[in-house]
Parts: C-alpha cells; structure tokens; sequence
C-alpha cells in the first residue's frame, strides 16, 4: 500500500463522509419536510428506495462511460459531489411532490458517482489481497453517518427551518468538493491508463465471478439496512424503549461498525480476505441468533455493538475481494451498484416482513439472510480459487 500524497488521499477518503451525509441528513428531517409538502410518510419511504435505485443505475453507467472513453474515476467523483452540493441547496425551492422526486433522482445519482467511483479510487491504494485501506476510508462513511443526524438535531433545536439546514449541509458538500478537486486533480484529469480499461466490452452479467460477488454485496446490504432501518422500532416494541433510547441503539451499531473496520487497518496482511470474509460473516450470524432471543438491556446493547462489529469489514472486503480477483473499475463499480439495490429494497422487503410476520420474525429474518449471504461468499471463494487454479 502505497499513499504518495496525504492530502490527496485524505481528500478522496473525505468524499465518502459527503456522501453519508447526503444520505443520514435526510431521515430525521422527513417528518418536518412531509408537512410543508403535504405527502404521507409512505410516499416519502419510496423515494428512499428511488434513491438508491438510481444509485445503482449511476454505478452501472458510470462503469461503461469509464471503460467507453477512458476518462479517469475522479472526474466521475467530482462531479458526483458537486451534484449533491446542488441538490441540497436547491430542495428548499421546490414545492411539489415531481419536483420531489426529480430532486431525489438528482440525489441518487450523484451519490452512486461519488460512493462508487471514490471506492473504486481508493481500492488503488490497497496491496493485492488487502483491504485494509477500504475499510479505513468505511470508517470516514460511519463518522458522516453518525454526525449528520446530530448536526440535524442540534440545529433544529436551534429552531433553524429545515431549508437551512439542507443549505448548511450544501456548504459542507461544497467545501469537500472544492478540497477534492484542488488535492486530487491527478485523479480527474487525462485517461486511464491501458492497464485499467483492458477488459473493455466484457459482458459482466454472464460472468460467475460479478454474479457471486454482486449477489453477495446485495444480501449484505439488504441485511444491513434491514437492521438500521427496523432496529428503533423492534427496540420500542420488544424492550419498551424510548424513542430516544431505541435511536441510541442505532448508533451503538455504527460504533461496532467502526470499530470492526479499524480492526482490519490494524491486523495483519498475512489473513486472507476470505477469512475475514467467512469468518465475519459467521459472527453476524451467531450475533443475529442470539438476538433472535430476549434479554436483559445491558446485553442487548453488547449484541447490538458486536453485530455491528463483525458486519463492519464486509462491504469493503467484498469490493477487495473482485479486486483481486482481476476487476477492473467497471466491475468493482456494477458490484457497488449491485449492493445499492440492496439498500434500495431493504426497506420494502423488512417492511413487508414486519407486516405479515410481526417483531418476532425480525431477527430470525435477518438471520435467514445471513445464511445465503454465507453460502454466496463460500461459493465466491471456489468460484475464484477454480478460475485462479485454471489460469495457472
């Protein structure tokens, strides 16, 4: 792992807490923008799903344009950053539910170019068979993640009117984005090199290797944002939490999940990405049976936290993972894009499960979801052992 320029790297690494607060600033402003714009909270949960559906559509597009005209991921990434800039100053404006969703489109989209193709950037600075740069740059997506919603809170204490707060996180979008631009510049202009773009034209979709991966990426996502988005509610419901409680608990899991990550920057090269991967994945599992049960509060939270802990270095070792199995920027992106399908369908797929099965359902749920996402990241890993062992 080679980092030439800090400030550059760190300049890359910072366009993914833009991101989490494009994303995390949202969902505690929801009840106060449904009101001035007169639609119900069922209306305003579908375009959360619209959102991360575009995401991936701007992952997938972005993918081909990079392999298309060989412009560098960087260029995608400003511009990705500079869209959700815009987006948050102009949503104060609008006034109809279209305008709404037009907005929402802009948002997805912008995102998908700036989470996928800043991921894609650092993936560079990890060795082959590494992921512990990645899983550095996670722990900025969770610091965004965490802070959003605080900064949301504190300035609605304030009484500041949710359009400048919206504003207030433009000007914080605005700032990174000038940041990345003048310390990364080397990452926007000129082309990619040969070396990047030489499986041109491949036909992901009939290749094993994308499909394992990209399915596996999904079920993570779909398992995370099933728990981030039901966690409050099963807590209220099962524990008789407070709301204010129940939402603390959300943040115990992205501690873990900070925590989880750091733990891969740290740990030594010499464990291969498919041990953290199986091994991680059968700490969600055991973690996610366990709560299956009741307990007493105090070890609740501990679960909540070591779940939180061994989910953490997944997603980025997933993503090393088709790295190193040859990937080139326009597979690692469609295998992002994959995972965001899973965040767009998370909560449709917990909701209806709530409603047809109740609380009790929730975490035997989750597990089943664990247990495929188990299967495909075992099948993975023969899937890219044969393909290793063919080519040798």
């Amino acid at each position: 792992m080679v980092i030439r320029s800090l400030p550059a790297f760190l300049s890359v690494i910072m366009t993914l807490t833009a991101f989490a607060m494009s994303v995390n600033s949202i969902p505690p402003l929801v009840t106060t923008v449904i009101r001035d714009f007169r639609i119900s909270l069922d209306s305003f949960g579908y375009l959360f799903s619209v959102q991360f559906f575009v995401f991936m559509l701007a992952s997938f597009a972005g993918g081909a344009l990079l392999e298309r005209t060989g412009i560098k991921p960087g260029l995608l990434v400003a511009f990705g950053l500079t869209g959700l800039s815009i987006s948050f100053f102009i949503i104060s404006h609008l006034s109809t539910f279209m305008e709404l969703l037009v907005w929402i489109i802009f948002l997805g989209f912008s995102g998908g170019l700036v989470e996928t193709f800043a991921s894609v950037l650092i993936s560079g600075y990890d060795s082959r068979g590494s992921s512990r740069i990645l899983n550095l740059s996670q722990v900025f997506y969770c610091v965004g993640a965490i802070a959003a919603p605080q900064i949301v809170a504190s300035l609605l204490n304030r009484q500041v009117q949710w359009g400048r707060i919206f504003v207030f996180f433009g000007f914080l979008e605005l700032l990174i984005t000038i940041l990345f631009i003048v310390f990364s510049f080397n990452n926007i202009l000129g082309r990619s090199n040969a070396a990047e773009t030489k499986h041109r034209e491949k036909i992901f979709f009939k290749d094993a290797t994308f499909l394992l991966l990209g399915l596996s990426i999904f079920f993570y996502v779909l398992s995370e944002s099933f728990l981030v988005f039901w966690l409050p509610a099963y807590q209220e419901s099962f524990y008789l939490f407070s709301p204010a409680e129940a939402a603390r608990g959300v943040s115990l899991y992205w501690i873990g999940l900070i925590f989880g990550r750091l733990l891969i920057v740290f740990i030594s090269e010499n464990i291969s990405l498919w041990k953290i991967l199986l091994i991680s994945t059968v700490g969600m599992l055991i973690s996610a049976v366990l709560l299956s049960f009741h307990w007493q509060p105090l070890f609740l939270k501990i679960l909540i936290i070591v779940i939180g802990l061994f989910s953490g270095p997944i997603w980025a070792t997933i993503i090393s993972a088709g790295k190193s199995a040859g990937g080139n920027p326009r597979f690692l992106a469609g295998v992002i894009g994959a995972g965001s399908l899973g965040a767009s369908l998370g909560p449709l797929v917990s909701s209806w499960l709530i409603r047809y099965g109740g609380f009790g359902l929730f975490f035997p749920g989750l597990s089943a979801g664990i247990v495929i996402l188990f299967g495909l990241l075992f099948l993975s890993k023969i899937n890219i052992k044969h393909k290793e062992l063919s080519s040798s």
